[in-house]
This record gives structure tokens, sequence and C-alpha cells, in this order.
């Protein structure tokens, strides 16, 4: 099953567009593990997957400690998504996403700011082959990213846009499972809308605690929402994961 089908059945059987960015941070490597496993496991029924960040990865390594987590997200049904942010040559960028696919990640997140041909072209190929997804990262929810992401640039010839508008074309052009854009630009989500139609999904960070509001965030045509610290942080996680679930 390809992670397209995998997200979207989590989502029907759950009711959910809640992704749980499940990013926690410590030192005591057994604790950080059971304290990530036991909130995936209370909050699991609302939510339609679950994305990885370094944090994990750094504090409890790939295999032995991530993958494991990543185990349990699928004996609940729930795709998992490894938040790499991939954007190096295509040698270092194929050898993290086959890791990554070893480990049992459903998708990865990618920056399309490494260009296709000795890029990217090797991760989608990977991706394609094994079912997997990739998503891009057109634009970031903290508040400096406008300094890159709306820089105007050159097209080709063509007339100059903003570099969202073109990483947008190229998560087309390229074929991406979905593209990222932050909570906190709702008018940036709604015109990437505009540039992709409905045939792209959008999912967004940045909700809550880094100011997005996740209902602005779906009117302007967002499909799913990335939610973190708002939830694993809560007194009740799992009630604080269907709260924003029941927004949806």
């Amino acid at each position: 099953m390809s992670f397209l089908e995998k997200i979207r059945r989590a989502s029907e059987k759950n009711g959910s567009r809640i992704v749980l960015a499940l990013d926690l941070e410590g030192t005591e490597r057994k604790q950080l593990e059971e304290a990530s496993v036991d909130i995936l496991r209370n909050t699991s029924q609302h939510l339609c997957a679950v994305k990885i960040n370094r944090q994990l990865v750094l504090a409890l390594g790939l295999k032995g400690g991530v993958d494991s987590i990543v185990q349990v997200a699928h004996q609940l049904s729930l795709p998992a998504i490894m938040d790499a942010k991939l954007n190096d040559v295509g040698h270092t960028n194929e050898f993290m996403m086959r890791s990554y696919i070893e480990a049992g990640f459903d998708a990865v997140v990618a920056s399309p700011v490494a260009g296709w041909e000795g890029g990217l072209d090797g991760v989608f190929k990977l991706a394609n082959s094994h079912q997997k997804g990739v998503l891009l990262l057109v634009y970031m929810s903290n508040p400096g990213a406008a300094a890159f992401y709306s820089l105007t640039v050159g097209n080709g010839g063509k007339k100059p846009g903003l570099m969202f508008e073109r990483l947008t074309e190229l998560a087309v052009e390229w074929g991406a499972h979905g593209i990222v854009v932050g909570a906190t630009r709702p008018e940036i989500i709604s015109h990437v809308r505009e540039l992709t139609g409905l045939g792209m999904d959008i999912y967004t960070p940045g909700v809550a605690v880094q100011g997005g509001d996740a209902k602005k965030a779906l009117d302007a045509g967002a499909d799913y929402l990335i939610v973190g610290r708002a939830i694993y942080n809560a007194d009740d996680p799992a009630k604080a994961a269907k709260n924003f679930r029941d927004i949806t």
C-alpha cells in the first residue's frame, strides 16, 4: 500500500487530519523512548499519521530506537513520516533515504532547493520503487522564513516570481506526494493551493505554539495539520489531540 493510501485510510478511519509531530527531547534514552511511545499510543485514535524529526533520531538512534517507534505507529495503523528535510548531493540524499526506508518510514520531507539532477532525483526513484512518499518543503513556519521563501527569483527566462511559487511548481513537476507550508502564513497556503489545484496535499506545521491558527490554515486550503508541542506537552495529550481533531 502506498503512503498516500495509508494516510488517507488512517484519516478516514479516525476522522482526523492531525499529524502528530513527535519531537520530544531528553537525555535519558529509555525514558525518552517510553514517553514517546506512551504519547503515541494514547493519542493514536485522534491522528492520521505521526511525524518524527531529528530530535529523536539523534537521541535514540535510527536502529533499535526510532525504528521501534515506527513499528508502534504501524501497529496502530498510522503511517510514519521522517522530517529529514533532505537537502544534499544525490549520493548522500540516497543513503539517508535508504536508511529511512529500512527503518520503516512511509514518507520523508525533503527540500527542493537541492535541485533534481544529482539532488533529489534518486530520492524520488527510491520512494516510488518502494511506494513511499516525498513531501517537499515550500514555506517554513518560523518568523525568519520570509527572508528566503519570499525572495523574488528568475524562472528560466519567464517572468520572475517568488521563491515559494517556484518551489511549488517544482513539487508539481517532480510528482511530489505532498508539500509543506507553515500554518503561520494562511495567505501563502491559499496561494499555494491556487497554484497546485486539489491534486496535491498540503501539510501545515506551526499550529498553536508557533502562532498558527488551525481553522484558518484549513480554511486556506491545508489538508493536514502537523501539531507537536501543543499535544505532547499538554497535561492530557489525548484530550489535546482530540480537540485538534474536532476542529477538522
